[in-house]
């Protein structure tokens, strides 16, 4: 527990952590245990036909891989959007990260994995690989942890996509006009985060979403366990005989005692503008050491919401919002530090409010460029075709992705058409 302790305190002075260094192309080459799948998500083992406008990235294979991996939740309105096969499921792989560059003479939609800085030192060359833009909050120091993305739109009275509208904006900071985009009130855009079991099957552990409010985005998190209470009741149904395994009963024991939490510190390091500052307890979970029991208790629970909840509060009054481990293969991954971000609109605003300001709003002195990925506090979504990315810091011509355009996924801001009652906040400026 001590060694984990100081790694977070360092995280907190660092900033940075262990950051990805590269996109992996797929999720895990099997899901949860088949049948365990079927229990927590039934739907998603049955063909569905596909209705027209639907909008595959991926192979079918990938796709339906990746469906079974949404888990089952306990709310029927989100429950029958990732139903939907209308809903489009996205990786980096699909949708490479890219953020723009409109000033200078390496203008462009540039890949966040090349670094088009000159300068030796300068590790990454733009903001959107380090902490806490660099994955998924939370998972800045995991690993085998992989994030796959998707995005629901509502369908106006003509069964239509109401699309992703896009539009020219000269962007802070730059010398020509960039690009802009914002989503439909009612829009869905969601993250699964799984982990790699000892079994080489993919868990689900977290599922988040972002609904488009008026003017602003509902945000939520779906969690098998939204308290430690919680946890420890499911174990002893699954495992009655718990009170005769040794692990299991000090694992039960740390889940029901009061626990005192030490109060740690998680920053990001940005000299000029603190993006993510927040103390928190910690609690980690003891090991298992049954890992059938763990993946059990993630591929056959239903998912609840935890908005507003508290995952552990000690004696004294300090929360934490989520438990980490060092222990190996438990219900969340080692190092997990989503414990320090409470789940509400406000919270997770800190990172997402980033979305497409200049780089130097952070650290004017620093050697890198363009803006942080993203539009309308949405990071992982973007516009353009694939090919419009530039992977060797030369821009290339900029293109819509066709398949959004033919299927009415997205569309170019057109008052006439666009409402405002669909639509806010829309600076648009000419070509």
């Amino acid at each position: 527990m001590q060694s984990l302790l100081i790694a977070l305190v360092a995280l907190g002075t660092s900033g940075q952590g262990a950051e990805k260094a590269a996109p992996k192309a797929e999720i895990a080459a099997s899901v949860a245990h088949p049948a365990e799948a079927a229990a927590a998500n039934p739907s998603a083992m049955s063909a569905t036909a596909t209705p027209a406008g639907t909008v595959r990235l991926m192979s079918a294979e990938k796709e339906q891989r990746l469906r079974k991996l949404l888990p089952r939740v306990d709310d029927p309105s989100l429950q029958k959007i990732l139903k939907d096969p209308r809903l489009i499921l996205y990786t980096e792989q699909e949708m490479p990260r890219a953020y723009q560059e409109w000033s200078g003479s390496l203008q462009g939609i540039h890949s966040a994995y090349y670094n088009i800085s000159a300068n030796g030192s300068e590790p990454y060359g733009n903001g959107n690989r380090e902490f806490p833009w660099g994955s998924p909050a939370g998972t800045q120091r995991t690993s085998g942890v992989e994030a796959f993305r998707f995005v629901w739109l509502p369908r106006d009275s003509n069964d239509r996509p109401r699309p992703v509208v896009w539009f020219r904006k000269r962007l802070r900071g730059d010398t020509t006009d960039g690009y802009a985009w914002t989503f439909p009130v009612g829009a869905v855009v969601g993250e699964a985060l799984t982990m790699t079991g000892p079994d080489g099957y993919a868990y689900t552990f977290e599922l988040r979403t972002r609904t488009r409010q008026y003017g602003s985005w509902d945000v939520d998190v779906f969690r098998p366990f939204p308290t430690a209470a919680d946890l420890a009741q499911r174990i002893k149904a699954l495992r009655p005989d718990w009170q005769n395994q040794p692990k299991l009963a000090a694992a039960i024991d740390h889940l029901e005692q009061p626990l005192e939490m030490k109060v740690l510190l998680l920053a990001d390091k940005q000299p000029a503008m603190h993006v993510f500052r927040q103390t928190a307890g910690v609690d980690s979970l003891p090991p298992l050491s049954d890992d059938k029991l763990v993946g059990q208790l993630l591929s056959g629970t239903v998912f609840r919401s935890v908005s507003g909840e508290v995952w552990q509060q000690s004696p004294s009054g300090v929360k934490t919002y989520a438990p980490t481990t060092a222990a190996g293969f438990n219900i969340v991954p080692t190092n997990y530090e989503a414990g320090f971000v409470q789940v509400d609109s406000a919270s997770c605003m800190r990172c997402h409010e980033s979305a497409a300001r200049p780089v130097s709003d952070f650290n004017p002195g620093r050697d890198w460029y363009g803006h942080i990925r993203g539009s309308d506090a949405i990071l992982s979504f973007h516009p353009f075709a694939p090919e419009s990315v530039s992977d060797n810091g030369y821009g290339r011509p900029v293109k819509m992705r066709a398949e959004f355009e033919q299927a009415g996924v997205i569309a170019k801001y057109d008052p006439q058409q666009h409402p405002a009652k669909f639509y806010q906040t829309l600076d648009v400026q000419q070509q």
